[in-house]
């Protein structure tokens, strides 16, 4: 048991510390924890745990072995969410020259579904997290794993993920954050926008 708690400990430990390096989940957090508010956030958040429950499923049933064992669905995967990014990222900047005399697009427009969607796709988007996750249950599981260590392993991750990215919402979305966000708006948006973008070419060029 003593060796299993290590494994579990291990998993939260990487989860954490790939949960906080920053990247296209943080940037759809903070962009609506800053525009919307903090409930707004967490739609954002609720998004982003599921695509984590989902690849860390796909990882525990053993599928990202077999994705990064296929080049061509896994460049396929990579493509698609990059597009995805880059699309985003446009519609951010899109959104900043439409706002600059109102509202921000995200903060006006986006129904509470397509904010959660938004969390969803934006994790999906990027296949490198199956392999990340099926990294983590080759590196750290030990051999003839029982059955609950898998499902142990999966809400370990995805509650380290839910602590964190809660965190950085509420974080984000505090008045005096949001009030500096509001001096600031169009030049944060256009910033985030780039970025996606940025993360978007870079999945597209780089594997």
């Amino acid at each position: 048991m003593t060796m299993y708690l290590g494994t579990l400990a291990s998993i939260a430990l990487m989860q954490l510390l790939g949960a906080a390096s920053p990247g296209p989940n943080f940037f759809i957090v903070t962009s609506y924890s800053l525009a919307g508010s903090l409930r707004r956030g967490l739609l954002a958040v609720a998004g982003i745990l599921a695509g984590s429950l989902c690849w860390a499923l796909l990882a525990a049933a053993g599928l990202g072995v077999l994705v990064t064992a296929m080049p061509s669905l896994y460049a396929a995967l990579r493509i698609a969410g990059a597009a995805y990014l880059i699309w985003v990222g446009v519609k951010m900047l899109f959104g900043t020259s439409r706002s600059r005399s109102g509202a921000s697009k995200l903060e006006t427009i986006d129904t509470d579904w397509q904010v959660v969607r938004a969390g969803f796709l934006t994790n999906m988007a990027n296949p490198k997290s199956i392999a990340y996750y099926s990294s983590i249950f080759v590196a750290v599981f030990p051999a003839d794993p029982p059955t609950w260590l898998f499902w142990a392993a999966v809400s370990t991750a995805v509650t380290v993920s839910a602590v964190w990215w809660i965190s950085v919402a509420a974080l984000f979305s505090l008045v005096p954050v949001r009030r500096a966000y509001e001096r600031f708006k169009a030049k944060i948006n256009t910033i985030l926008g780039i970025a996606l973008i940025c993360l978007g070419l870079r999945m597209a060029i780089f594997r």
